[in-house]
């Protein structure tokens, strides 16, 4: 089954620095590590950007106890930038939340999760938290809890080379999920309240 169309990180980047730009808050790139995207505000506060195709923060821990060290750690503020419309070209959406509050978060998820005794071979160190509301209940629908950190202003990701296409140019899946997004706004309605089906055998 092919890949759904992918913005690269690099535009998702850009395109949050503008957004934050847009809000008063420039940042300005700090030396880090590896592949850590890290930034300060021009009153010392540091920012750690994190850029997803999808609706979702990705929090990795180093280990599954509850004091585990996690990666979104280490900064006053993450920089959270997504597609408005997951995997798809065109407006970006971005949340500039303090570090604690999603630190808090993720853990206090993860522990609610375990408190259910799932099937875990006890080692599960991912912790994330999804922006949907049709996502994993213990975590899910942080576009509305965090919506007062969500950045104001127009971004997008359309630029030539800024994202890649797969081997099928018409992805029925993306358009189907973009059309579905659209009709949600329009009415009023979560998107999981909208159903479009695809009738190949008509003519």
């Amino acid at each position: 089954m092919p890949k759904s169309p992918r913005i690269d990180n690099g535009v998702l980047l850009t395109t949050g620095l503008e957004l934050m730009r847009q809000n008063g808050k420039s940042l300005t790139k700090l030396q880090s590590p590896g592949r850590s995207m890290l930034y300060a505000l021009s009153s010392g506060e540091t920012v750690r950007v994190r850029t997803c195709n999808d609706h979702i923060l990705i929090v990795l821990a180093d280990r599954p106890t509850e004091d585990a060290k996690l990666n979104i750690e280490g900064t006053d503020w993450l920089l959270v930038v997504m597609p408005e419309i997951e995997r798809t070209p065109g407006r970006v959406i971005a949340y500039l939340v303090p570090t604690k509050v999603a630190v808090e978060a993720a853990r206090r998820t993860h522990q609610e999760w375990l408190d259910t005794n799932p099937n875990t071979n006890g080692s599960n160190t991912t912790w994330n938290l999804w922006f949907d509301q049709e996502a994993p209940a213990k975590a899910n629908d942080f576009a509305t809890k965090w919506s007062k950190y969500r950045l104001e202003g127009d971004g997008e990701a359309t630029q030539p080379g800024g994202f890649r296409e797969t081997s099928e140019p018409n992805n029925i899946k993306a358009e189907v999920e973009a059309a579905r997004q659209r009709i949600s706004r329009a009415a009023g309605v979560s998107p999981a309240a909208v159903r479009i089906t695809v009738d190949f055998g008509a003519s």
